[in-house]
């Protein structure tokens, strides 16, 4: 069984390797939290053990009430404390009590995932700074398929909270991270198209939870700036979910159209596509 992090009524999986949590978008865990630290604490899930490092932080890391001041093996059900945010680790390998002079977590090397998380309230100033010693250990960035593997995680709490009924949890759940990969795209940054249909398969489900159009002006342009066909799967949806929503950016949307009009170079399947893709600025009127 996965190792998982409790948090707000959800099972967040943390993967094998290193797991940080902090405010900083680099984080796999983004906690919007004044007393948490950029790079406050990171957990690294062992085959056979798990620990848990601060990584500096100013108000320090707790395990079931006490603070830590070295990496500490913990332990399933024990209680982890960063800045006012309390969760539990649920299916810890090696929940035993650690013998003498057993390993402390190894060097920080590399990062499993880096997608933010964010499952609190509004942005507050910063309170603390990492370390320098942490700051020289910052992380590169990722690679696009750590990316997806991040946003399917997430997206597997936004999931929950739609079955739930509760669309503007999973709207605040998935926002920041969908936000970041349209302005990669506006940037011109590579992305791949598995983190693309990703991305604009999640704000398909927004937009017919929500009904907002804004979730549909975002599939559209992520596209257009990509200068990709829609897949087909996701046109299929949209001619359901197009229906339900209100105020769509009509000149985003026959923009991207107009741009797939230009494409001579398509195959028989990709021009049946096109022009279902175009059937769909019909609904518009």
């Amino acid at each position: 069984m996965s190792v998982r992090l409790r948090y707000l009524a959800h099972d967040l999986e943390v993967p094998p390797g290193e797991f940080v949590i902090g405010r900083s978008p680099d984080c796999q865990l983004s906690l919007d939290d004044p007393l948490v630290s950029r790079r406050h604490a990171i957990l690294v899930v062992h085959p056979d053990a798990a620990f848990i490092e601060d990584l500096g932080s100013r108000n320090g890391v707790l395990v079931n009430g006490k603070r830590i001041q070295a990496p500490t093996r913990v332990s399933d059900s024990d209680e982890i404390t960063v800045g006012s945010q309390v969760m539990t680790l649920v299916g810890v390998p090696g929940s035993e009590p650690a013998p003498r002079g057993a390993p402390a977590a190894p060097n920080r090397r590399t990062t499993q995932g880096a997608e933010v998380i964010t499952l609190t309230g509004a942005e507050n100033e910063e309170l603390a700074a990492p370390t320098q010693e942490h700051k020289a250990n910052t992380v590169p960035p990722e690679s696009p398929d750590k990316r997806v593997s991040s946003l399917a995680l997430i997206g597997g709490l936004a999931e929950k909270a739609l079955a739930m009924g509760r669309a503007e949890e999973a709207e605040r759940i998935l926002t920041r991270s969908l936000r970041e990969v349209l302005l990669k795209a506006r940037a011109r940054d590579e992305i791949r198209p598995e983190l693309a249909e990703k991305a604009a398969f999640y704000a398909a489900r927004l937009a017919a939870a929500t009904g907002r159009g804004l979730w549909i002006d975002f599939i559209f342009e992520l596209y257009g700036l990509l200068a990709a066909l829609l897949p087909a799967k996701l046109v299929d949806e949209l001619y359901t979910v197009m229906r339900k929503v209100k105020s769509v950016d009509r000149t985003i949307i026959t923009g991207y159209i107009d741009k797939l009009r230009k494409n001579d170079h398509l195959g028989p399947g990709e021009r049946f596509i096109r022009q279902r893709i175009e059937g769909l600025e019909r609904l518009l009127r």
